[in-house]
């Protein structure tokens, strides 16, 4: 991710302003990269298949974009956070009752839902464990943000430690043997990268929940 996007990120403000402007694409690219994973893994986690899970972003980003020139964010009336999710629902909703033929209706009942084995019945998007989902998708969206912010700044030895040690879940000894460094590096470097993208994805979480 490049510099001018993680700015984008950053700038809470600004970003959905710029959004307004259904011309500007490289805000545009900056939304869709911080979110189409987070869409598309809840429609994934709702039951969908892998065309419908895209459609499900497409047609969310749509909807956005549609609401986005006249979009005034009022904090009394919720996070962007939960908006987004509302209009992911809604497009979940669409898809399965395609997907299992259900009554033209908003909630998916528990019966339709059991015509596909029981798949998705936890996490129907009218249900509790759809939120939950949607919130883990979300902190895993803010996560994958953070690292790829902290590693345009981070020391590259360091990084390569937290990425070998976290990202791919490398032992201790494995990595300081491989990079060069005793244990005590290891653990500092894992530290300090960790703990940079940990404050970093808070940040982020913060400014896209209550943007504006």
């Amino acid at each position: 991710m490049s510099t001018a996007t993680q700015d984008s990120i950053r700038t809470r403000q600004s970003l959905l302003g710029r959004l307004r402007d259904l011309n500007d694409q490289q805000s545009w690219r900056v939304f869709f990269d911080l979110y189409w994973r987070l869409l598309y893994n809840v429609a994934r986690r709702a039951g969908l298949g892998d065309t419908d899970a895209q459609d499900v972003v497409q047609e969310t980003v749509i909807a956005v974009a549609r609401k986005m020139p006249g979009f005034q964010y009022d904090p009394r009336r919720g996070s962007f956070k939960h908006w987004l999710l509302r209009i992911s629902q809604c497009r979940i909703a669409d898809h399965m009752r395609k997907v299992y033929r259900a009554p033209s209706t908003v909630e998916l009942t528990r019966e339709v839902l059991e015509l596909n084995g029981g798949a998705g019945v936890e996490n129907s998007p009218d249900g509790p464990a759809f939120e939950q989902a949607w919130q883990q998708e979300w902190q895993q969206a803010m996560f994958e943000a953070a690292v790829a912010q902290v590693r345009q700044k981070a020391n590259p030895k360091q990084f390569q430690v937290f990425d070998y040690c976290v990202l791919k879940g490398w032992p201790v000894g494995k990595v300081a043997s491989t990079l060069g460094l005793n244990a005590a590096q290891v653990y500092l470097a894992k530290h300090r990268v960790a703990q940079a993208v940990k404050r970093t994805a808070r940040q982020l979480s913060e400014a896209n929940s209550h943007p504006g």
